[in-house]
């Protein structure tokens, strides 16, 4: 059996942040991120990760107490390119996830007049990562998940 090298990437295979949870933060982040991996990853999987860390980091910044607290959350993101795809943590000390976020969804009903304001974001990060675990600790949550490299991407990249 032949062992195949591994090439190493182009750039950084780490990306971290530590944000406010602040719609314009979060917008700067993702900019960043996508910049670091862009030599290193394709196109699909760059847009997969972006939809899913703006939707996340988004809720985070959209369900803050604003009325009850006189900072925003903070966000600590954690991204590591690996050998089948992006290692992905993220906490923040928001509110908790409600119990049903994490139960497996679908799409909500279509009305073909008035889509529906809620419930796209967990059915799109439930399916466009693998291996997603939450759990809530001291006021914590910690979300963990892998965002898997197209099959091509992965003989290319590796």
């Amino acid at each position: 059996m032949r062992l195949k090298a591994v090439v190493p990437p182009k750039t950084q295979p780490m990306f971290h942040r530590v944000l406010d949870a602040d719609p314009v933060v979060v917008r700067a982040t993702l900019t960043d991120m996508r910049h670091r991996f862009a030599r290193d990853v394709c196109d699909d999987t760059l847009g997969r990760l972006e939809l899913v860390m703006a939707e996340l980091m988004n809720n985070v910044a959209e369900h803050a107490p604003v009325a009850t607290s006189d900072r925003l959350p903070v966000i600590h993101l954690c991204i590591v390119r690996h050998q089948a795809g992006l290692a992905c943590a993220l906490a923040d000390d928001g509110v908790s996830l409600p119990d049903a976020c994490m139960l497996p969804r679908s799409l909500p009903p279509a009305i073909a007049d008035n889509l529906p304001e809620g419930g796209f974001g967990w059915f799109l990060v439930q399916n466009l990562t693998q291996a997603l675990c939450y759990y809530r600790a001291s006021s914590r949550n910690y979300l963990a998940f892998n965002i898997p490299f197209m099959e091509r991407e992965d003989e290319n990249l590796s």
